[in-house]
């Protein structure tokens, strides 16, 4: 007998399958180009100076579910075609393979990464045992001699707002601070590794200056989408669409979530997730959670409703609830520092 869906989830296993979930869209696709761009560019002229992009946007905008993509699929095939990973592996969850393949290197930074902790960083994820032993001058020459051994072709930054800057010191001092992160990344650039800055737009003053802007491409665009925007709308309406088929792909739900792309439902929706497309699953995924606790197997107005009040407001994405008041006037979004 087929389990029924709210039988079936709990919190906690519907949270761990929208994680895994892997929604395309233009802005996805963009980005995933500027990487494999990067990518080619250390394969076809690896002995020679390499640039840099950024892609900076509001917290759960899904970037970093971009970049995973990106290393679970194009990467992990790549090694495929290369012969480094056999046929046999073709059974093993992509996630797994995207943890052990030497094309990529991930790197996400924890809060407060001073110049010390960043660099130790670049050594856990290439795997040195002694990450914080030596100077940071040495520690970095361990960062090159591994990232030349393994043959990494391009690197990933992720959550670099969290880069520190020394900000109780004078003004002379904290620019001291921000030169030698620059300068760390330049020397890793003009060692001949792609860099991609993954974080939150307050990133961009620590992470850049001219040295930098001067080697990197236009700033990767994820968001937020403006409602007054066609485009941006498509966009909005159609990754509403298919997340709702990814509900049913995923056995979630027996059935297309048929709300999600119906009357003023997208509107809405962008509305209470301000325009940031990975913030729509949030509330979609909390409005499943509201369902299923009702015994219920499909998504209605009251629970994306209720999802919006417990989650969309409650952290100010938004004033009002366009699910009980409609929406008042087309917003347009402006995307915040942090």
């Amino acid at each position: 007998m087929l389990e029924l869906p709210h039988r079936k989830w709990n919190t906690g296993s519907l949270y761990a399958e929208f994680r895994a979930m892997r929604i395309k869209h233009p802005l996805h696709d963009a980005a995933v180009g500027t990487f494999e761009d990067l990518r080619l560019r250390k394969v076809y002229a690896p002995d020679e100076e390499q640039t840099t992009a950024s892609m900076f946007a509001g917290s759960q905008s899904g970037k970093t579910t971009t970049v995973r993509w990106y290393i679970e699929n194009q990467i992990v095939d790549e090694c495929f075609r290369r012969g480094i990973f056999d046929e046999k592996d073709r059974d093993t969850p992509r996630h797994i393979l995207a943890k052990v393949q030497k094309i990529a290197l991930y790197v996400k930074l924890k809060s407060s990464t001073t110049m010390s902790k960043l660099v130790a960083s670049l050594l856990v994820a290439l795997g040195d045992p002694y990450p914080m032993k030596g100077t940071i001058g040495e520690r970095l020459l361990r960062v090159e001699k591994a990232l030349r051994k393994e043959g990494y072709e391009i690197i990933f930054i992720d959550e670099s707002q969290h880069i520190r800057i020394n900000q109780s010191a004078g003004s002379i001092s904290r620019q001291d601070d921000a030169t030698d992160v620059q300068n760390t990344f330049k020397d890793i650039l003009t060692s001949t590794w792609p860099i991609v800055f993954v974080g939150l737009p307050a990133a961009k003053k620590i992470v850049f200056e001219e040295q930098l802007d001067t080697r990197s491409e236009n700033p990767i665009f994820f968001g937020p989408l403006n409602a007054g925007d066609d485009e941006h709308m498509e966009t909005f309406q159609k990754f509403c669409g298919r997340l709702s088929m990814k509900l049913v792909q995923h056995g979630i739900l027996p059935n297309r979530a048929e709300i999600l792309v119906t009357g003023d439902v997208p509107l809405c929706l962008h509305v209470a997730s301000a325009g940031r497309l990975g913030l729509v699953t949030v509330i979609v995924r909390k409005a499943l959670e509201i369902a299923f606790k009702g015994k219920r197997d499909e998504i209605e107005r009251k629970d994306l409703q209720e999802a919006v009040r417990l989650f969309s407001m409650r952290i100010k994405l938004c004033d009002y609830n366009p699910f009980i008041e409609g929406v008042r006037e087309l917003p347009v979004v402006q995307e915040k520092a942090a």
